[in-house]
C-alpha cells in the first residue's frame, strides 16, 4: 500500500511520487545495515531482493495509468478475425494527464537512481560477486513504462478531440456558400489541446516532451486527413474554408513544442509550486527543425488532397 501511495514530492528538480525516494531511502540503510556486517553471500541475495522490488515498483507505476478501453474490443475481435490488430487506446479522464506526467518523471528518477545504487553495490561487494551485479533489467523496466506513458498521453489527448472530428464529419460542407473565418471545430480543437500541451510541457523533461509532440503531431495529421477523405461532397467555398481550416491547425501544431502556459491573475501558473524556474522542457520559443519538416509535410498532403 505504501508504494500505491499518490502523494508527491515537489521539492527536488522534478516531482515524483514521495514512495520512490522512501523506497531508495530504504534500499540504501538496509546497504549501511548489512555492510556493517558482511559484504559477501547474504549482501549479493540482499541486491537480488532490491532487484525484485524494483521489478514490482515500475508495475506498482504502471497501474497509475488509465486502461486501456480497447482489450475486450480487441479480445472479441481475435475470436472472430485472428489477424486483425487493434491499436490500444487511452481515454485520460479531465487532470489525469498530471500523474501521467508524474509517473515519467518517477521513472525517469528511479532509472537514474537505479544506475546509481548499481554503482554502489558494485562498489562495497565482495570481488568475487562484483561481475554478477547488473541491473540493467530495472531500468529497463521504468524506461518501458515511460514509453507507455508517451503513447498514453497521445491517445488521450487524440480521444479528447472525437467530437470536434466528429462535428467535422457530420457539417454539409456541399452547402457552403461563402468563406468565414475557422469554422467552430477548430476553436474546439484549439482549446482543448492548448491547456494540455502547456500543461504536459511544465511538468516532463524536455526530451519526452519532444517525443510526445513528434507521435501526437503525426498520429493527429494522419486522423485528421482520414476525416477530411471521408467527406462526401464539397463545394468551391466548403473547400476554401475546410483550406482555411487546416491552416489554422498547421499553425497550432507548428507551435506545439513551444506552447506557453496562459499566465493566471497575479502572474501565476498551474503547478507553480513546482520547484524551478521554467518548466522542466525549457523555455526554448522555436520548434525543433525536423518536428516543422514533419508537420509541414504532413499537411501537405491534406492542402494537396482538399485542392484536387
Amino acid at each position: 500500500p505504501a508504494l500505491a501511495d499518490n502523494t508527491v514530492d515537489n521539492r527536488g528538480a522534478q516531482p515524483v511520487f514521495v514512495s520512490s525516494t522512501n523506497l531508495f531511502i530504504y534500499m540504501k540503510n538496509s546497504i549501511t545495515r548489512c555492510t556493517a556486517l558482511t559484504k559477501e553471500k547474504t549482501f549479493f541475495l540482499l541486491q537480488r531482493s532490491f532487484q525484485k522490488k524494483l521489478q514490482s515498483y515500475a508495475k506498482v507505476l504502471d497501474k497509475k495509468l488509465p486502461q486501456p478501453q480497447t482489450q475486450i474490443a480487441a479480445k472479441m475481435a481475435s475470436l472472430v478475425d485472428s489477424t486483425q490488430t487493434t491499436n490500444t487506446v487511452y481515454r485520460i479522464p479531465p487532470g489525469q494527464e498530471v500523474t501521467v506526467c508524474y509517473v515519467i518523471d518517477t521513472c525517469e528518477y528511479c532509472a537514474d537512481t537505479v544506475e546509481a545504487l548499481e554503482d554502489l553495490i558494485r562498489d562495497k561487494i565482495g570481488s568475487k560477486y562484483q561481475n554478477k551485479i547488473d541491473m540493467t533489467e530495472e531500468q529497463d523496466a521504468f524506461q518501458d513504462v515511460t514509453a507507455k506513458c508517451i503513447r498514453v498521453l497521445v491517445s488521450g489527448l487524440e480521444q479528447r478531440l472525437d467530437a470536434p472530428l466528429k462535428e467535422l464529419s457530420r457539417t454539409n460542407w456541399s452547402s457552403f456558400d461563402m468563406v468565414g473565418e475557422e469554422s467552430s471545430y477548430v476553436r474546439t480543437i484549439q482549446l482543448t489541446i492548448h491547456p494540455f500541451v502547456t500543461e504536459v510541457r511544465q511538468l516532463i523533461p524536455s526530451s519526452y516532451f519532444r517525443s510526445f509532440c513528434d507521435k501526437f503531431a503525426l498520429t493527429f495529421a494522419s486522423t485528421y486527413y482520414r476525416t477530411l477523405t471521408g467527406l462526401k461532397r464539397i463545394s468551391e467555398a466548403g473547400t476554401q474554408q475546410l483550406l482555411l481550416d487546416v491552416t489554422t491547425i498547421k499553425s497550432l501544431l507548428l507551435k506545439l513544442p513551444v506552447l506557453e502556459a496562459e499566465k493566471k491573475p497575479g502572474g501565476a501558473t498551474r503547478h507553480s509550486n513546482v520547484n524551478q524556474s521554467k518548466s522542466l522542457s525549457g523555455a526554448s520559443t522555436i520548434a525543433p527543425a525536423m518536428y516543422t519538416k514533419m508537420v509541414n509535410k504532413e499537411f501537405r498532403k491534406l492542402e494537396v488532397m482538399l485542392k484536387l
